[in-house]
């Protein structure tokens, strides 16, 4: 009987072992080897335990490397997951930003019912294993263990990124993939704050306040995004700048952050009302009176600066409240980040996740130089990348055996 030995038991792996099982049955042992003490712990972790699926938006640009990332969506989209889902028992809604969750929003839901499949189809689960080195010796691999060594005629690189080493993903595919000399593209956190320069912000911390994010490459506007910031003692966070996180993690130089707390206000006609306050209030500092247009610390913060230069005014306020610069001297790293920018170059697979350089070698989900923004997207490439490798790789097995009957 052959054998697939998958390394990684995140959702890439888990649905390409379903896959696997689902179309062969008996006619293939499938082995998912997993470092941890379960599998799935992303998964159970997804959108803070409510398990954020997939999104219904995902063919369109919230992706990046989407030329490539796009085909594997528009093959098997969030409908084909949910679809797939569903025949295992779980129910799914979507949300107002297009997020599909399980109606329980359990991630719990979620694990159960997969864990059911695998046991289903009796996929063998070997946990608290580490993979240590990867060989080929002409057909078979040989797949090396800290307790013991696995022959395998198909093998699945499916270990994640470098992110969150916690629940699993430390970059293990990386160097396991060296033996194969395949290329792997410089690795960065993504989805992950930011840490600012300390004047900057100071005096801020705890504070939760909505803005647009701004990104500009010299004079050019690169990205552009309202949400909510949350601010911390040395950097800020939130959904928003998370997603701003990915975008600087592809440039080699500093790139300038500009935040505009006062996105829902036309700059000149806030200036007039201002003014018209002012007047209607003379006797009071025109510091209190901006109290009531951005949380005291925020407005004090920014009067604060402009009185130490002299320059406080309706005017200066507006437009510094428009235009607050923010230096990012770091981020909180890859054990903060939600997936890892970069990884194996898409050059190196095909169509089917087969690397090109290693025949019946296979490399599925975030392992892959593809990353995506906060909302399901991520979750659901790597659903999608291991639903179509399971499919395609069961399909050329059974051609296999069909041909040497």
């Amino acid at each position: 009987m052959k054998r697939v030995v998958i390394i990684g038991g995140g959702p890439a792996g888990i649905l390409a072992a379903i896959k696997i099982k689902e179309k062969l049955l008996d006619q293939i042992e499938v082995i998912i080897i997993e470092k941890m003490n379960r599998i799935g712990k992303k998964i159970i972790v997804s959108g803070n335990g409510k398990c954020n699926l997939s999104n219904t938006l995902c063919e369109d640009d919230y992706i990046y490397n989407s030329t490539f990332a796009k085909d594997i969506y528009q093959r098997y989209d969030s409908n084909s997951l949910r679809a797939d889902l569903l025949k295992m028992g779980l129910f799914t809604k979507i949300d107002e930003k297009m997020r599909v969750y399980p109606v329980t929003e359990s991630s719990s839901t979620v694990m159960d019912l997969l864990l059911l499949q695998l046991n289903k189809y009796q996929v063998k689960l070997i946990t608290n294993t580490q993979v240590t080195q990867v060989t080929k010796e002409r057909q078979l691999f040989n797949i090396y263990t800290t307790t013991t060594t696995f022959k395998a005629d198909y093998v699945v690189f499916a270990t994640g990124g470098t992110s969150s080493k916690i629940h699993g993903s430390s970059g293990d595919g990386y160097h396991l993939l060296k033996h194969f000399n395949v290329k792997i593209t410089p690795i960065k956190p993504g989805l992950v704050g930011l840490k600012i320069k300390e004047e900057q912000i100071k005096g801020l911390d705890g504070l939760r306040q909505k803005a647009q994010v701004m990104i500009y490459d010299q004079d050019q506007l690169i990205f552009q995004e309202k949400g909510e910031i949350q601010f911390k003692k040395d950097g800020i966070s939130g959904i928003v700048i998370m997603n701003a996180s990915s975008i600087l993690a592809r440039f080699a130089r500093p790139l300038k952050i500009v935040l505009d707390f006062l996105e829902a206000f036309d700059e000149k006609e806030l200036i007039k009302k201002l003014k018209m306050i002012k007047l209607a209030n003379s006797n009071l500092p025109l510091s209190d009176l901006l109290h009531g247009l951005l949380p005291k610390s925020l407005a004090d913060k920014i009067s604060n600066k402009l009185s130490k230069e002299k320059n406080l005014s309706i005017e200066t306020f507006v437009r510094l409240a428009k235009n607050y610069i923010v230096e990012v001297i770091d981020t909180y790293g890859f054990d903060n980040s939600q997936v890892t920018v970069g990884g194996i170059s898409q050059d190196e697979i095909d169509d089917n996740f087969e690397l090109k350089k290693v025949p019946f070698a296979y490399a599925i989900g975030e392992l892959l130089d593809v990353d995506g923004i906060c909302g399901g997207f991520n979750m659901h490439f790597a659903f999608a990348s291991g639903a179509i490798m399971g499919q395609k790789l069961a399909e050329r097995i059974q051609e296999n055996h069909e041909a040497n009957e």
